[in-house]
């Protein structure tokens, strides 16, 4: 296998592909950024203007003539499915980003295609490398916590209203799945699978057509319970993780700080070795019997995706977040929806039984 640059694509330059991706594509080893579909006049304009010697291509079968062999798809959340078997059916590896598809099944379809033409498929679950998580993964494995039976992770937000597709669930809007998929991702990623679930899912503001105030109660198969909670009307915030376990707790609150680095403008390539490094101010406390004291964050490290899953595409390394892996989180999505509307605890299917 060839070690040459994956020849890499956008599909959409809205706010998910301008501030997020583009600038995590054009700083990683191993990619070349070669083009955007859009046929928006004035994206191709800020395409333009942001990333010279790029592309601009009204639609997917455009890519084949630039040679792309990869893309990532960060455009609203109803066309993700569609544009993914599009991109799948050329032979393109393909990136999506959250949600990775409306439901569990239309995720599990996506996977399958991409097994039957052997390409890589992944789902963008940047917030793996997040500062905070990646601090509390390193105090798992080194035992700090003890046995961990409790697990605490909120986002909470106070936002106005949202309009076009971000406020119609129809098409994907809505909290479960803008913020869903991380929440549980990341507990999945931390303490494996659920075994049952309860949910609360409403619309608390007002003029709200889809859900902005979230809270799911997982009850993972390895004995963990998690609590996971987002909201868009909460004006004060909670902590963002609380861990217990038999030695001792960690508290953090606050928010990875890649997010803010890249909407001011920065990216790993502009800002180096401060890029993913937390201030003191932002670590989290871990209490034990001896005391409470600040655990220095992990450095957040999500310009490691796209060269790992550049790896995965030359076939030297494994893919960073499998389809699988999304179809689980949907599932947890999908149960969380019954649960809500039945206001009943749910059962989830064998698959999630599994060890993770």
């Amino acid at each position: 296998m060839t070690e040459s640059e994956v020849r890499w694509a956008l599909t959409g330059y809205g706010s998910g592909g301008r501030i997020f991706h583009a600038p995590l594509i054009t700083s990683a080893a191993g990619v070349q950024l070669v083009a955007v579909v859009t046929r928006d006049p004035e994206r191709r304009s800020q395409v333009n203007r942001d990333l010279p010697g790029v592309q601009c291509v009204a639609d997917l079968p455009g890519l084949l003539e630039l040679g792309v062999e990869a893309v990532t798809i960060t455009t609203p959340p109803g066309t993700h499915a569609e544009l993914a078997h599009q991109a799948l059916d050329l032979g393109l590896h393909v990136l999506v980003d959250k949600p990775f598809a409306l439901t569990a099944p239309a995720a599990a379809d996506m996977v399958g295609h991409a097994a039957r033409a052997e390409r890589v498929l992944a789902a963008y679950q940047n917030r793996r490398w997040d500062s905070d998580l990646l601090t509390i993964k390193a105090l798992l494995q080194d035992g700090s916590l003890g046995p961990v039976h409790r697990f605490i992770s909120r986002i909470d937000r106070f936002r106005p209203v949202k309009r076009g597709w971000a406020g119609d669930p129809e098409v994907g809007g809505g909290t479960l799945l803008d913020l869903g998929p991380h929440l549980v991702d990341q507990a999945l990623h931390l303490f494996g699978p659920v075994s049952r679930l309860h949910a609360q899912v409403r619309a608390v503001r007002a003029g709200a057509a889809a859900d902005d105030e979230i809270e799911l109660h997982l009850e993972h198969a390895s004995g963990v319970f998690s609590t996971l909670a987002a909201g868009m009307a909460t004006g004060s915030q909670g902590p963002r993780f609380q861990v217990s376990g038999a030695k001792g707790g960690f508290l953090i609150n606050g928010f990875d700080v890649q997010e803010a680095q890249l909407k001011a403008g920065g990216s790993p390539a502009s800002l180096g070795d401060s890029w993913g490094v937390e201030e003191p101010s932002a670590f989290g406390v871990l209490t034990t019997v001896e005391g409470a004291r600040p655990i220095p964050s992990r450095r957040g490290r999500w310009d490691t995706f796209y060269p790992a899953l550049a790896a995965a595409v030359r076939g030297s390394g494994p893919n960073p977040v499998p389809g699988d892996d999304a179809v689980m989180t949907a599932e947890v999505l999908d149960a969380a929806r019954v649960s809500a509307a039945e206001r009943r605890v749910v059962e989830l299917a064998q698959r999630q039984h599994a060890a993770p």
